[in-house]
């Protein structure tokens, strides 16, 4: 009997090693994996970004552990040949976010070959994409549901207006006021609204440092955020009657609150207002008015000159025009000394979530450029 207990006492103490688990005392047995120290390396290792979805397979025993460092928890151990999902694109010091067994963490890449990436999926049909799309994504977004600080939700068509606009941009990369828009962060601090808000973009983790659609892309999240804290997202919003600024060219008006005598600013602003005083096309009006009720004063335009009196009106009947005007602002005069006080007090949100709703817009403009005509 005596041998019987000894030997079911070192099977039950060996299940327990192998398993990882609890043992007599209290103490946890850890099984590790390979050493993370890069030794190993082979042909068919995994390097580099991978994209999500991919399917990895370990080479051989890998520790999952709960960050990206040897110094992170291991949270069990993958066995040599089973297969891991990647969740996460892009490696941390070698380590890749991967999910096993229904447990998400990070291991180390030299230790796995990859079998298989994610299928993409179908190419749209031309023409697929529509007005109609782009104002979907935007009215469903999280954006859309987000209740803004000391201003709730925006009105329907706002955030939807503003998606058109940027999706107007992202089609016409080259137009001037675009590329001034979309350039990479200067240092200035006092005119560029991009330098002046670093480090809440840092916090955000959006990186301006590089000219083009992602940095224009992050500016409109900053515009959003402004045109809700200036005007609670309505277009035809006029004068602060708490101001003093009664002229036709120091008159606010419009959804980010913007008066005439900033025009000297950029050559890019007179050219914007030149364009849509001649024409109406591309102002998204329907749009942006959906959820707005104006009224007689709303509508109502301040002082003598017919240039302050006309930019007035076109800053709340073409609140496309105003987006437009306030994107070349941001970069312009959006700094700690510039035209918008809830950029120089910082009041303005960037919130992740409209991020990735235009970030949505982008791709669906980039899979079928065939949209762009509508715009």
């Amino acid at each position: 009997m005596l041998a019987r207990r000894s030997l079911l006492a070192l099977a039950l103490t060996t299940t327990a090693l192998l398993a990882g688990c609890a043992v007599e005392g209290g103490g946890q047995i850890d099984l590790e994996g390979a050493d993370e120290s890069g030794d190993g390396y082979g042909a068919e290792s995994v390097v580099g970004s991978v994209a999500v979805g991919a399917v990895l397979r370990a080479t051989t025993t890998v520790n999952l552990r709960n960050g990206p460092s040897t110094s992170n928890t291991i949270l069990h151990v993958i066995p040599n040949g089973a297969t891991v999902t990647v969740v996460g694109t892009t490696p941390k010091s070698g380590f890749y976010n991967v999910k096993h067994a229904g447990v998400t963490g990070w291991a180390y890449g030299l230790y796995f070959e990859k079998v298989s990436s994610p299928t993409p999926p179908p190419a749209p049909t031309p023409g697929s994409t529509t007005v109609d799309t782009i104002k979907n994504l935007a009215a469903t977004s999280a954006c859309a549901k987000y209740s803004w600080k000391d201003r709730g939700l925006a009105p329907k068509g706002y955030v939807k207006g503003v998606a058109l606009t940027f999706a107007k941009a992202v089609c016409q990369p080259t137009r001037s006021d675009v590329v001034l828009a979309s350039k990479a962060k200067t240092t200035d601090d006092v005119h560029d609204a991009l330098s002046w808000f670093a480090s809440n973009y840092a916090a955000a983790g959006m990186s301006n440092t590089t000219a083009g659609v992602d940095t224009l892309r992050h500016l409109y999240t900053l515009l959003l955020g402004l045109g809700m804290r200036e005007s609670s997202g309505e277009h035809c919003v006029g004068r602060d009657a708490s101001a003093s600024n009664v002229s036709a060219d120091s008159a606010e008006a419009g959804a980010w609150q913007t008066s005439y005598d900033s025009r000297s600013s950029s050559v890019e602003l007179s050219k914007l207002f030149t364009k849509y005083r001649a024409s109406s096309a591309g102002c998204f009006l329907d749009t942006f008015r959906e959820g707005v009720s104006c009224s007689a004063a709303d509508w109502k335009n301040w002082g003598t000159g017919t240039d302050g009196l006309d930019f007035q009106r076109i800053e709340k009947a073409c609140p496309a025009f105003a987006a437009e005007y306030a994107a070349v602002m941001l970069r312009v005069q959006g700094g700690s000394k510039g035209h918008y006080g809830p950029l120089r007090t910082k009041a303005a949100e960037i919130r992740p979530e409209c991020d990735a709703m235009l970030k949505q817009v982008q791709a669906a403009v980039a899979s079928d450029p065939t949209v762009c005509s509508a715009l």
